[in-house]
């Protein structure tokens, strides 16, 4: 099966595995009524998926290491999705990684 990593909670680069996309954004209006858009980006990133996925997600708390476990456990890698050592957010909304991952048995 395929899986699309998927992030609740920058421009980075893209070394041939991937790189995380932002997926929903959320923007207000003028009267502060609240909007929920798929960005392009991410359109075209799973119009490219040839068949089902499977989706894997990871939601919690904002600072609480959403991103650091996916980079580490299910990318394994230490880049990947930006983590930081602040307390400001480095990712919003909704995220996904813009490459299928192949599983394995």
């Amino acid at each position: 099966p395929i899986s699309v990593v998927i992030e609740m909670s920058g421009q980075i680069s893209d070394d041939g595995e991937g790189r995380p996309i932002p997926f929903i954004t959320l923007t207000f209006d003028e009267n502060k009524n609240p909007s929920y858009d798929v960005t392009e980006e991410a359109k075209e990133a799973l119009s490219r998926i040839p068949g089902p996925i499977s989706v894997v997600s990871v939601v919690g708390m904002y600072r609480t290491g959403k991103s650091f476990l996916l980079n580490r456990i299910l990318l394994g890698r230490k880049d990947g999705f930006p983590v930081g050592a602040t307390v400001n957010a480095c990712t919003k909304g909704l995220w996904i990684w813009n490459k299928p991952l192949e599983a394995t048995d």
